[in-house]
């Protein structure tokens, strides 16, 4: 695992413990959660989520490292669609955990 990976896990496994972490299930629905949310973010629209839906189950269902790399480079590209470095965000993502975690958030929440 990347250095990244590490910390986000070891953060993960501090605040939703280590059998939520573990969970594939709770994993994916709360990855689900948030990628619906940074499509919102994006301007998404509701009514275009169904199509979508069906659209992915109509394939035949992917590995999922072949289905993470798919993220990744998807990611990748809205980053730069909307101007922002991917890592940072990430790195950033990690320092609000941590300070959550500590009680002292400096970002607004939301």
């Amino acid at each position: 695992m990347s250095e990244y990976q590490n910390k986000a896990v070891k953060l993960l496994a501090s605040s939703v413990g280590d059998e939520s972490l573990l969970d594939l299930n709770d994993r994916r629905d709360a990855f689900l959660y948030r990628a619906l949310e940074l499509y919102f973010a994006a301007g998404g629209i509701e009514d275009a989520i169904q199509p979508i839906i069906e659209k992915v189950y109509s394939k035949n269902k992917p590995r999922v490292d072949i289905a993470v790399g798919d993220v990744l480079y998807k990611l990748a590209g809205i980053g730069h669609a909307a101007d922002i470095d991917i890592i940072q965000a990430a790195y950033n993502k990690l320092d609000d955990a941590r300070q959550k975690l500590a009680g002292e958030s400096h970002y607004l929440p939301g």
